[in-house]
């Protein structure tokens, strides 16, 4: 219960005990002061509802519920009862009573923006999205403020979403839903970014895809703005959506350029690379590439684009592992095509074990170096882990026959490296007595390790 305030009314002075009673957890004090109070002011019906509070708090459930309904049938239209009756409603985990209860309220004061505001949010608690659409255009009738307005919109999205019928909703909840926001666009009356969020989605979800893209390259785009690359994200899926490989290539590589680090767009760019390449694209003769400039549609210009990458890197104030992984991602793509032996990229063991030195220390180093584990032969394994094995920091300790981390970085370091040992299977090619010897080591670095 919220803790009352500035006493306005003398109702509220004579309730607020009551209130501080339930707010200190004190059920039994606040049914006695409740009935104490009804004795005196019988009509005083939030003082009902709060005893029933009381009474439900104390496992007496029948009489809470009795009283409750006796209050709701009343019908009452003061904040008190009704924000008394919310809550036990709620207690109770009835929540379809408080739509009956908001939809008495509406009745009797039909202006009210509050009563209104409550029945709708009561309606979307239980999912009644038809009502919620009739409730949210009731109150943009009665104020005409944009987000009521839109309540409705996204209560025939709810519809569509959870109508069985799929023809049903792209033939009638969609297009009404679309046509609404069109009205507002019309008007010139959008506002918010979340208006334009819905308007995409709207779009999405009919397959007007190219529709969707002009709302988000135009005017309205430029209200995505609460997410670092909204926009460019949104752009980005419908270039893949409308397979426009040219611009989403374009327009992975410029997002490279600004941020080498982001993984999703070294995914676009080679995806939307392989795919120029396969459909044999080439530039037109006149005019711009694309709408987001010029895209790589050639495997030379993607290895000279990532070892661009890689070198601008080297030259960063902090360190990028995108750059290194798009190499390794590049190589792997290349040898599924049976051409990676002619661009030079490097050897994927070479590469990895340069990506170990720079990054070992970080937790992300084994799940970055697994991804790419299959580019090593079998036989390269062996030689692969005693090459980083002779890496680490690991100073030998008298005390027991192997070295020991003296630090976290160390620790992570080698932590790394056993775990590729297991992903690689050389701990399953152990026999018997090898196998005991690590688990002993196991044992003592674990108990060395709590030491961090």
């Amino acid at each position: 219960m919220a803790a009352r305030g500035h006493v306005q009314d003398p109702n509220d002075r004579r309730l607020r005990p009551i209130y501080d009673y339930l707010d200190n957890g004190n059920n039994k004090m606040a049914i006695q002061q409740a009935e104490k109070l009804l004795k005196k002011h019988k009509d005083l019906h939030c003082a009902k509802v709060l005893k029933a509070i009381g009474l439900q708090r104390t496992g007496r459930q029948e009489e809470a519920f009795v009283l409750a309904q006796e209050a709701a049938a009343l019908e009452p239209t003061d904040d008190n009862s009704l924000q008394a009756l919310t809550i036990l409603y709620r207690e109770m985990h009835r929540p379809e009573l408080v739509t009956k209860l908001y939809e008495a309220a509406v009745k009797k004061v039909p202006t009210s923006e509050e009563y209104h505001s409550h029945l709708f949010m009561a309606y979307a608690r239980v999912g009644e999205y038809k009502k919620m659409q009739q409730a949210g255009m009731a109150l943009y009738k009665i104020v005409p403020k944009n987000p009521y307005y839109f309540w409705s919109v996204m209560s025939l999205i709810m519809q569509s979403i959870s109508a069985q019928d799929e023809k049903l909703s792209k033939t009638m909840f969609l297009p009404l839903a679309e046509r609404m926001v069109e009205k507002m666009v019309k008007e010139d009356k959008i506002e918010a970014e979340a208006e334009v969020e819905l308007y995409y989605m709207i779009l999405e979800r009919l397959g007007k895809y190219e529709q969707a893209l002009e709302v988000i390259r135009g005017k309205l785009g430029e209200k995505l703005t609460s997410e670092l690359q909204s926009r460019e994200n949104k752009c980005m899926a419908m270039y893949k959506k409308l397979n426009k490989w040219p611009e989403c290539n374009a327009l992975s590589k410029r997002l490279l350029l600004q941020n080498s680090d982001d993984w999703q767009f070294y995914l676009s760019y080679f995806d939307s690379l392989f795919n120029l390449i396969d459909e044999a694209w080439t530039p037109p003769a006149e005019g711009q590439m694309s709408l987001e400039g010029d895209p790589d549609h050639s495997i030379e210009h993607a290895v000279r684009f990532v070892e661009k990458l890689v070198e601008g890197e080297s030259k960063s104030p902090r360190q990028l592992r995108g750059p290194h992984l798009a190499k390794l991602e590049l190589i792997r793509r290349l040898r599924k095509r049976g051409c990676n032996d002619e661009y030079k990229l490097g050897e994927p063991e070479d590469l990895m074990f340069q990506f170990f030195i720079k990054f070992g220390e970080k937790p992300c180093c084994f799940t970055d170096i697994k991804v790419f584990a299959d580019l090593l032969s079998t036989s390269q394994h062996t030689s692969f882990v005693n090459r980083l094995l002779g890496s680490l920091p690991l100073p030998r300790v008298s005390v027991v026959e192997f070295a020991l981390p003296v630090d976290t970085k160390a620790l992570q370091r080698h932590l790394c490296v056993v775990q590729l040992i297991r992903l690689l299977g050389l701990y399953h090619k152990m026999n018997k007595v090898q196998k005991q010897d690590a688990v002993r080591e196991m044992t003592v670095r674990y108990r060395h390790g709590l030491q961090f």
